[in-house]
């Protein structure tokens, strides 16, 4: 990998309607103009019409710590949804998303803090730490170390758990107060400045009470690009999906540039634990989830968004306010001095549009930096088989294609893509082979949190046959694409001018929250395609032996060189502690398995 020479940036030619720039400057050939309508990546062939079959029922599996017994039901009957949405506590941690969460987020624009607030400000003045997990942590210690006479609470919605680390201490040398409840948010009312963790929702009853008080709410994240300036390089990273290995693998191709980056933000240690380095790295590699970016007022240096999907819905309150806190990574302040974005994603062309001070650099688009035919290519140009990189499928491979657009952002060149990757380590629980045994291949997909990542990891997967295993808390996923997929086995790819792969699911076994919701979906495409498919529920409150159960189901559906896939399209906190426990006991059930 070698420095490139500073070139201009591009815009790829828009979506129809749009006349694209005569050429860009980072080319050495005139792009070829957009096909009309629609990018040939969004294309989908029109549905043919077939009959459909006698209605089929599937069968509910109820998890004990014993094993499963099976009972049938209708799938979506009258009881298949009955305490999906009840908001009572669960075992691993979890909480049911209430029915009426998302009519009570207030939607639209927040206030947004200074953009110029750093942390030496707090000096001498009375500061809320909102959150008292890592990220809390971090604050306090940060306060502590560059902030002197600052006056520190903290404050959580409940009180710690038993076992949990205590807080570190503060400016004065001792841990800060710790309320929690009406006291705690009392309390951060009546400070100067509050710091909130990602997770601290900005919109709502409580953040209005602490700004009615008066405070600043402001964020580490805020507080640390404060403290970057325009002095350094912050490559900052996000997307529904994707961001984590994209992030990961820009660390690893500026590594083996020999540029020195730091991985930070949502992956790796909290921002405010880098405030100061004493020897700044060359570039910071950032991933910033929408929770960070929801009241941001400094856009990084160079932004990169993979996707815009539907997601975290109870927290942002829609769809349209979700995708338009995840942007402003690209209209918070100035804007970044250059954005990488993907042509396949039409939120993303959209919001190009209206952003015409941006410059950008488009991937997954034919011109591009893209994926077709099994191969990376720019244009017609070759430079890698999918094969040949360490992570699987299209989409791993559209992910090495936005890392590898940043790093020419940066002013670097990748000459030899596949040797630069030969030893990277994809990150767990993305579509990662747990186990191959008795004929089967197990793979942990438990980072999938919606639909259209379970899509691309059933694409990954192909040609089966396959098993699903999925489902989990509800975020008002629409399963139809998915359930249409599975019951068709025509799975769209992602691959450019390659919209469709044939897949033969053997089967798919729901989990507890929206897996009701999902068997429904999948009976109603396969009664409309003319198809049949056995679908298995598992119930039941008890982590373990609910994917034991699931285990169990799934490997009575596989039949020999099938793949059992873990990629549950949705979040895990109904009943697992977070994704890598939903994973991890995927794992440890198939280890078990006699």
């Amino acid at each position: 990998m070698a420095r490139r020479p500073a070139r201009g940036p591009r815009r790829a030619p828009a979506a129809a309607g749009r006349a694209p720039p005569a050429a860009r400057a980072i080319r050495r050939s005139a792009p070829r103009a957009p096909p009309a309508g629609r990018p040939r990546a969004c294309r989908r062939p029109a549905p043919r019409a077939r009959s459909a079959p006698p209605d089929w029922g599937s069968t509910v599996i109820a998890a004990s710590d014993r094993g499963y017994h099976r009972s049938t039901a209708s799938v979506g009957g009258p009881a298949a949804h009955e305490d999906a949405d009840r908001p009572s506590a669960l075992p691993g941690g979890g909480r049911r998303t209430p029915p009426d969460t998302l009519r009570r987020v207030p939607l639209g624009p927040v206030p947004l803090p200074p953009a110029d607030l750093r942390i030496a400000d707090l000096a001498g003045r009375r500061v809320g730490v909102w959150g008292a997990g890592r990220e809390g942590a971090a604050a306090i210690r940060a306060l502590a170390a560059h902030a002197p006479g600052s006056s520190v609470v903290v404050a959580s919605s409940s009180a710690p758990p038993d076992g949990a680390a205590p807080l570190p201490d503060g400016p004065d040398g001792r841990p800060p107060r710790h309320l929690h409840g009406a006291e705690g948010l009392a309390a951060l009312a009546a400070c100067e400045v509050v710091i909130r963790s990602p997770g601290v929702p900005v919109r709502g009853p409580e953040a209005d009470a602490v700004r009615a008080g008066g405070a600043t709410l402001t964020s580490g994240t805020a507080l640390w690009l404060a403290e970057r300036g325009d002095r350094e390089t912050v490559v900052g990273i996000t997307g529904t999906k994707g961001k984590s290995t994209t992030s990961s693998l820009l660390h690893h191709l500026l590594g083996k540039a020999g540029v020195r980056s730091v991985l930070a933000g949502n992956i790796g240690r909290p921002l405010l634990d880098q405030l100061r380095p004493s020897d700044p790295p060359e570039a910071w590699v950032v991933e910033l989830s929408s929770y960070q970016l929801a009241d941001l007022p400094r856009a990084p240096t160079i932004a990169v968004v993979t996707n815009l999907m539907r997601d975290h819905l109870p927290w942002h309150g829609d769809e349209a306010t979700y995708h338009a806190d995840k942007l402003r990574i690209l209209t918070a302040g100035d804007g970044p001095r250059m954005a990488v974005l993907s042509y396949a994603d039409p939120g993303l062309r959209s919001a190009a549009e209206t952003l015409p001070h941006v410059p950008i650099l488009w991937v997954d688009h034919p011109d591009g930096l893209h994926v077709a035919g099994g191969e990376i290519r720019e244009g017609a140009r070759v430079l890698c088989p999918i094969d040949a990189l360490p992570l699987r499928g299209v989409t791993g491979a559209r992910n090495v294609c936005a890392a590898l657009e940043a790093v020419r952002a940066l002013g670097y060149e990748v000459a030899d893509l596949a040797g630069a990757l030969r030893d990277f380590r994809p990150l767990p629980h993305r579509q990662q082979v747990v186990a191959a045994a008795d004929g089967r291949t197990w793979v942990d997909d438990s980072i999938s949190t919606t639909p259209e990542a379970a899509l691309s990891a059933v694409a990954a997967f192909g040609p089966g046959p396959l098993v699903l295993i999925a489902g989990g808390d509800d975020r008002r996923q629409r399963y139809d694409a998915l359930a249409r997929a599975l019951a068709t086995g025509r799975v769209p790819t992602g691959a450019v001018g390659e919209p469709l792969a044939e897949v033969r699911i053997a089967g798919v076994v729901t989990l507890p929250g929206t897996g009701p919701a999902l068997a429904e979906a999948v009976a109603d495409a396969a009664r409309e395609a003319g198809r049949t498919l056995p679908v298995r529920q598992v119930d039941g409150d008890e982590p373990g032996a609910v994917m034991v159960a699931a285990v169990a189901a799934a490997r009575e559906l596989a039949p020999a060189g099938a793949t059992v896939l873990l990629s549950p399209a949705a979040p895990s906190h109904n009943l697992f502690r977070d994704f890598e426990d939903r994973g991890d006991r995927f794992a440890a059930a198939v280890a078990g398995l006699g």
